[in-house]
């Protein structure tokens, strides 16, 4: 299963990596997927952004994919596993 790296509201946005934003619309979990030199668009499906943001991982060469999600219950298991930084 893959982990992601979950990030807090109120944490700063890590230079090097690409972050998932999980929120919800219309009772429904979607993504916008950012970076540093990346502007989040429209949101999509979570799994999709997911996706989007491994290949932008890929294209500016960065470090990680973190998750910013205010309310884990928006977060479904079969995406992967949200942890914690230590």
């Amino acid at each position: 299963m893959i982990e992601y790296e979950r990030l807090r509201p109120d944490e700063r946005t890590p230079w090097d990596a690409v972050v998932v934003e999980v929120t919800q619309i219309f009772g429904r979990s979607v993504a916008d997927v950012a970076a540093v030199e990346q502007i989040a668009c429209v949101p999509v499906p979570v799994r999709q952004a997911l996706l989007d943001a491994e290949k932008l991982r890929d294209q500016l060469n960065l470090k990680r994919i973190v998750v910013r999600i205010a309310d884990e219950g928006l977060w479904n298991p079969e995406w992967g596993h949200l942890a914690l930084k230590p």
